[in-house]
C-alpha cells in the first residue's frame, strides 16, 4: 500500500488591496500585466492582457487605490 499525504492549502479569492500594493511592491516586474494588479499609472498595466487602463477604485473599507481594468 502506497503512503497517502495531505495536503492543505488556504487561498484568497480576491486579495484585499493592501496586500495588492505588497505584492506590487515585492514583484514590480508583471510581464502578464494581469487584470485587477495594483497600478499608479497606464503603463503599469501593458502586458499580455485587455486590461490595459489604471482605474482609481475604493474598497469597503474605505481605502482607495488604483488597479488595472479593461475598461478606461
Amino acid at each position: 500500500m502506497s503512503g497517502i499525504s495531505k495536503l492543505q492549502v488556504m487561498a484568497l479569492r480576491d486579495m484585499p488591496p493592501q496586500e495588492t500594493l505588497l505584492k506590487m511592491k515585492l514583484f514590480p516586474s508583471n510581464i502578464l500585466g494581469t487584470c485587477n494588479d495594483y497600478c499608479t499609472t497606464n503603463a503599469d498595466c501593458i502586458g499580455l492582457t485587455l486590461c490595459q487602463w489604471c482605474k482609481l477604485k475604493k474598497s469597503p473599507s474605505g481605502f482607495t487605490y488604483s488597479e488595472c481594468s479593461l475598461l478606461p
